[in-house]
């Protein structure tokens, strides 16, 4: 199969041996593969060493099964939970497996098992999801960066006439934005590109521009401040400007990867009451109702969505990544 193959620091679509099925496995031919800052992070910090295969936002179809398989069949379509979740830890039988520490560890495309840019994936059952006809490949690849948004709303604890901030609309943000909004959400974002401004305009959010006074125009409309606020622009100084953002007593959830140091006040978040809460990854009910909501277009992310690019074209794409122009999800299609 062909496969892009990080090694040196660059992308190379080289010939690779197919991967085979294990017991409780499937080889599924990639259709889409997202990409996102965790992916980008990744190449341009080099986490991961030579020979590496990224990609963990993956739908496809199943051509290959192995022993035990009785669910699945070639010509099933599925949309592919990356992470494998131990189901044995104290997070795991809480209902908390996002935390779970072997999982994490082990995601596909993130130092586990090899990810999306290539033909051919192996994927365990338990990590497969059935895609309805109406999910095209790329809505279903995108399915996985929803349920981050997804559970980072349920853990702000979003409900009717919630007042919500987001800082950074990127992919992630708008997502964040959009599913807030599906449960009764008001919801005021800002960026400091303005074709993302625009973005979330064209999905009917409310967003100002940097040279705008955004954050003196969130606090207007939202009557003092946002009750959550959420950190998508993975910008570590965006920090404690959420912090000032939110109402007295409001809430900063961190949806957004960081890795460089913050400076923060914690005088400042004593003093006002703001609670800290990072939101990393999603349990098996988040990325099962983000599913349904993309299926039933509760959420239409099809806005999102632009033609997928060939696998040969993966360089490019990281290299442009930082200062792209489009809103849209990047996509791969390794069957083109």
């Amino acid at each position: 199969m062909r496969a892009a193959i990080l090694s040196d620091g660059r992308f190379s679509v080289e010939n690779v041996p197919d991967p085979e099925p294990q017991e409780k496995s499937v080889i599924l031919a990639v259709s889409a593969c997202g990409l996102c800052g965790t992916d980008h992070s990744i190449y341009s910090n080099r986490l991961l060493g030579d020979g590496a295969i990224l990609g963990h936002e993956i739908a496809g179809t199943v051509v290959e099964v192995g022993q035990g398989v009785r669910e699945w069949t070639a010509g099933d379509r599925a949309a592919v939970i990356p992470i494998p979740y131990c189901g044995r830890c104290e997070l795991c039988t809480s209902g908390q497996q996002n935390l779970c520490g072997p999982g994490l560890a082990a995601m596909m495309g993130c130092g586990g098992a090899a990810g999306g840019l290539a033909e051919l994936v192996r994927a365990p059952v338990s990590s497969l999801r059935r895609l309805p006809g109406a999910v095209v490949p790329p809505l279903g690849a995108l399915v996985e960066p929803m349920a981050v948004a997804w559970h980072a709303v349920r853990l702000g604890n979003i409900r009717p006439g919630t007042r919500v901030g987001v800082l950074g609309l990127g992919p992630l943000g708008l997502f964040a934005g959009l599913v807030a909004r599906q449960k009764g959400a008001l919801v005021f974002g800002t960026d400091s590109r303005p074709h993302r401004v625009a973005s979330a305009h064209a999905l009917g959010l409310g967003a100002f521009a940097a040279d705008d006074q955004p954050d003196d125009r969130i606090r207007d409309l939202t009557r003092g401040g946002p009750d959550v606020v959420f950190e998508a622009s993975g910008r570590p100084e965006s920090i404690e400007r959420a912090a000032h953002l939110a109402r007295v007593g409001g809430s900063v959830v961190l949806v957004a990867s960081y890795h460089s140091p913050a400076e923060m006040t914690p005088g400042h978040w004593f003093n006002r009451g703001i609670s800290l809460l990072p939101s990393i990854a999603y349990t098996p009910q988040d990325f099962e109702e983000a599913l349904d909501a993309i299926a039933t277009r509760r959420i239409d992310i099809g806005p999102l969505v632009i033609r997928p690019r060939p696998l040969e074209d993966v360089q490019d794409v990281f290299d442009g990544f930082a200062t792209q122009t489009e809103s849209a999800k990047l996509v791969i299609d390794p069957s083109i």
